[in-house]
């Protein structure tokens, strides 16, 4: 389009890391949505001028519209033990359960049950990421 506008439809390129920071939820989670065709994105790694590595997200703004709205109810939603393990990756019961103690991640009494509040396990997700990059660098 000559003014410099995007319609809808058309597809436009983001760094993975700044689509993370802008819906709150971590790359891991966005990229195991993607990979389940949850959302209409295609990933793909090119060099920043620094020559590293970055992941890249390819979306319209209808995608990113949708994907802001859905992140934003699916981080409050709650979950049991076992999936929070799911989200998180883990298999050991007892690491939810020292996550929840030291006030890593939020839990709810809903029914006489502990549930873990989505929206602390990806800020869990996200914190984790960040450190691994740090000691990357």
């Amino acid at each position: 389009m000559p003014d410099g506008t995007t319609t809808s439809r058309e597809r436009k390129a983001i760094p993975l890391d700044e689509l993370s920071e802008r819906v709150q939820l971590s790359k891991q989670t966005i990229v195991r949505w993607v990979d389940r065709h949850l959302i209409d994105a295609d990933l793909y790694w090119t060099l920043s001028e620094e020559n590293k590595e970055i992941r890249m997200i390819d979306l319209t703004d209808d995608t990113l519209d949708f994907l802001e709205d859905f992140a934003a109810d699916y981080r409050d939603d709650v979950v049991s033990r076992t999936e929070a393990r799911r989200i998180l990756k883990q298999i050991d019961r007892k690491k939810i359960k020292k996550l929840i103690r030291a006030g890593d991640v939020e839990d709810v009494e809903v029914e006489d049950e502990t549930r873990v509040v989505v929206g602390s396990l990806e800020d869990y997700l996200m914190e984790r990421e960040r450190e691994e990059e740090e000691e990357e660098e």
